[in-house]
């Protein structure tokens, strides 16, 4: 047995997604040079157990697959093209969609929307809280930010309708008066298709 096992982030060479759910998220630095990410390999780590965690985040086996999504999210978050790119955008992107844990690349697309829709709310209530912001500007941020979590919570719940968790309705019945001789039905009730008078 090797010493590999003393970090979970390195124990198997190619998972299924999914499985290295409990591992540490992948994480990367960025270079000097054209601002290149490069990969964090923890001790005892190789670059395929860094290709294997960061595939799992995308729920995907195909690394271009993975590497698009994480261009595009990186680009999406990245607000200032003048300056570098900074490690903790990076780094962030992998870490929230680690703990997402999309299975597949459906959940991959979604859950990268969920993270800009977040981003994207917090900037605009920053945005609307700004203290020399106008009344005009408030309201507008305030809106959009109320638009994105509400789109958030969109998102959240096609996730897991997705998943099989789909929201469920709950009733609530506190009291329930029955005349003598008549009857109460609880429940759904559905009309058979014909009028009333049948």
């Amino acid at each position: 047995m090797s010493n590999r096992r003393s970090d979970p982030a390195c124990e198997g060479a190619t998972p299924p997604p999914g499985a290295l759910r409990l591992a540490q998220a992948p994480s990367v630095t960025v270079s000097d040079v054209g601002a290149t990410l490069r990969p964090v390999i923890g001790e005892g780590c190789t670059s395929e157990d860094f290709r294997a965690t960061f595939l799992d985040a995308f729920g995907t086996p195909a690394q271009i697959v993975a590497e698009a999504f994480f261009e595009q999210l990186v680009n999406a978050l990245h607000a200032d093209p003048t300056k570098a790119l900074d490690a903790a955008t990076a780094n962030l992107v992998l870490a929230l969609l680690h703990r997402i844990g999309p299975r597949d690349e459906l959940e991959a697309m979604l859950a990268s929307q969920m993270i800009v829709a977040h981003v994207a709310a917090i900037d605009a209530s920053r945005r609307a809280l700004h203290v020399e912001q106008t009344a005009g500007g408030r309201a507008a941020y305030l809106g959009l930010a109320r638009k994105l979590m509400t789109l958030f919570t969109a998102q959240m719940d096609a996730l897991n309708r997705h998943r099989g968790k789909g929201t469920t309705q709950k009733i609530v019945i506190e009291r329930v008066l029955v005349a003598p001789g008549a009857q109460a039905i609880v429940g759904a009730v559905g009309n058979g298709g014909r009028g009333d008078g049948g």
